[in-house]
């Protein structure tokens, strides 16, 4: 190879290897600038998004923060996004969206010697004002028979748990606010952590036995329990119940009973509320953790007994501080009973077992959306009541051939099985548009539903099966005695219907209603959208 060659491989080999060095800083520095400019554009967007009086001021120092002391050019607008082939559309105009565009010029090495030295970069990100809403869930529910819920209470917070008809009315007519409550289960926590600081986000993710949550409830009246002799009553009640359970019961996690999301701040968005719902939603809670049975003798006039056996599906938060999608509402619960009926007009016979099952279904509210507008907030809120419904039912043996009928009656050469089944249909989710401003706003969840009409209705068209042999086919005929069991059914419809729907208020729950109270929203964050085009 001769020495001109050798020289121009060489020249050659140094400027690739220079250019290449040259296409690699620009590379890097081009790319620097890049997701500089993209890391602007997004946080320029966010604070344009909370700050809709002063977008443009926003966005501009927002990214202004972020490239330091670089010349930048920030375009703020306005409009809609909806989802395209690759991503995101905008359309300026009136909306909620926030587009910021930020511009800025990097330098090319290579470009410099043809005229192309500079390059416009640019980056944009859209963002939607966002933030949280307060939820609580509330029914007015009030047990006709005081015998019932006294069984309940006594089961679930222990012999001296059982509240009377003025205990329960006096819980019912104060409030509190979830607020200070976090605060008092706060130093709870802090107390098992050797006197650490806690905060909300630490209580919103920890359980808790009843006792303390209980006892954590009565410390919001104590101070007042010197100078009002309610408030002195309240701490006193409340104080029973948290004194009244077993050394060995079970955590809750408060999540079952208080959703919290959000800031600290926040918690002033929620409704007060009664003692006697926080009290509701624990049992409730309780009850999830597993069946629960007793007996009541005589509770009413015309039922001589009833054995009962409730089951939770799980929990479901009373209040909720939260963003889209947060949820409260009732857990679904199924109740086995058998109710002893005296009265029974058949030779041999003095007594009925009617057994049934009775299903309630979630009651839920569902944040849908949280639109932060320049009036302020709008949450849209999906839900449904909880449904009913009642049917004959029991774990026994059935007659051959008839896996769904349950005995009802068996005496000298006579039995009787009974098959029935009432409910009602679903309804589609209500829809609620709340614009939290000052004061509660209280929308009903509700449908109309009558539970004793059920049970009037699973009376009428029950069929009953009806075995005769021995003397008992001389005395009485089968169409007799199904007349009289369905006499009786239908007498004993009031009295079942005041056990049962005292069951439901015990755990404060009306079929077919569900009050939901949109206290706040605070439209204090924003939240960065996807790909635009």
């Amino acid at each position: 190879m001769t020495t001109p060659v050798v020289a121009g491989v060489a020249v050659g080999g140094s400027l690739l290897v220079i250019l290449s060095v040259l296409a690699t800083a620009d590379w890097l520095r081009l790319s620097s600038i890049r997701h500089l400019a993209s890391e602007a554009a997004a946080t320029a967007a966010l604070a344009a998004a909370k700050s809709l009086g002063a977008a443009n001021a926003a966005a501009l120092a927002a990214a202004q923060a972020v490239v330091g002391g670089a010349e930048i050019v920030v375009t703020t607008e306005r409009g809609e996004a909806r989802p395209g082939p690759s991503g995101l559309v905008f359309t300026a105009g009136p909306g909620e969206v926030t587009r910021v565009t930020v511009s800025t010029t990097g330098r090319s090495l290579l470009g410099t010697p043809v005229g192309l030295g500079q390059r416009t970069i640019t980056a944009t990100a859209m963002a939607m004002r966002s933030g949280v809403a307060a939820l609580t869930e509330r029914t007015t529910a009030v047990p006709e028979l005081p015998a019932v819920p006294a069984a309940i209470e006594a089961r679930l917070f222990g012999s001296a748990g059982a509240l009377t008809v003025g205990e329960r009315a006096m819980l019912g007519q104060v409030v509190f606010r979830v607020a200070d409550l976090v605060a008092a289960l706060g130093r709870t926590l802090s107390t098992r952590d050797d006197g650490s600081d806690v905060n909300a986000a630490a209580v919103a993710v920890a359980s808790f036995k009843p006792s303390e949550l209980l006892s954590a409830l009565a410390a919001l009246y104590r101070g007042g329990a010197r100078s009002s002799a309610e408030a002195a009553g309240i701490v006193d009640i409340i104080e029973r119940l948290a004194n009244a359970g077993t050394p060995d019961e079970t955590a809750l996690p408060f999540a079952g009973l208080i959703s919290l999301g959000g800031s600290d701040a926040d918690l002033a968005l929620a409704a007060p509320l009664r003692p006697l719902e926080f009290i509701q939603a624990v049992m409730r809670a309780r009850l999830a953790q597993g069946a629960v049975t007793l007996e009541l003798k005589s509770p009413v006039t015309s039922i001589d007994s009833v054995a009962l056996t409730l089951e939770s599906e799980g929990t479901a938060a009373a209040v909720l501080i939260g963003g889209e999608d947060g949820v409260v509402g009732i857990p679904g619960i199924r109740i086995s009973a058998r109710f002893t009926i005296g009265g029974l007009a058949i030779a041999g016979a003095g007594t009925l077992e009617l057994p049934l099952e009775a299903i309630l279904s979630s009651g839920d509210a569902r944040i849908r959306r949280i639109a932060c507008g320049q009036v302020g907030a709008e949450v849209t809120v999906t839900g449904r009541p909880v449904r009913a419904s009642v049917a004959l039912a029991e774990a026994t043996a059935s007659p051959a051939g008839a896996s769904d009928y349950v005995r009802l009656l068996t005496a000298d050469g006579l039995t009787a099985w009974g098959k029935g089944r009432s409910s009602f249909a679903d309804d589609p989710p209500v829809e609620l548009v709340f614009r939290p401003g000052a004061g509660d706003t209280v929308a009903s969840l509700r449908t109309p539903i009558d539970f004793s009409n059920r049970l009037e209705r699973l009376a009428a068209e029950a069929q009953v099966l009806v075995s005769l042999e021995g003397r008992a086919r001389d005395v009485m005929s089968e169409g007799g005695v199904r007349d009289e069991i369905a006499r009786l059914i239908v007498g004993s419809v009031p009295s079942v219907d005041e056990v049962l729907s005292s069951v439901f208020a015990t755990f404060g729950i009306v079929p077919g209603k569900m009050d939901v109270v949109a206290a706040g929203a605070a439209c204090n964050s924003a939240t960065l959208l996807g790909e635009v085009n």
